[in-house]
């Protein structure tokens, strides 16, 4: 049995911000659900973390980041090569605003 009892108002509020229609039925399975939700967080709670650093990653993340350097240079002839129209160096497109 649930230990954490959602109510009427909760479902219908919650409905409201997700934009959702919710049908009796859907609406006594999506409260089951959330209780359900919440008892496993409580469970999660009892848990002994003592000495346990927080974390944002299972595993260990470090700063992933690369220097932003250009590799592939100016290399217009290539880029432009499968170009459908081109015009003065540039790739040519229809026109889109009168």
């Amino acid at each position: 049995m649930a230990k954490n009892v959602i109510s009427d108002e909760t479902i219908e509020y919650v409905g409201i911000l997700a934009k959702l229609e919710l049908s009796g039925e859907e609406k006594e399975r999506a409260k089951a659900d959330m209780a359900g939700m919440l008892d496993y967080i409580d469970r999660l709670n009892e848990l002994d973390t003592t000495g346990v650093e927080p974390m944002s990653h299972v595993f260990p993340v470090h700063n992933v980041f690369r220097e932003d350097v250009v590799e592939n240079g100016d290399d217009r002839e290539n880029m432009l090569a499968n170009a459908p129209e081109q015009k003065d160096g540039c790739y040519r497109v229809p026109k889109t605003v009168e």
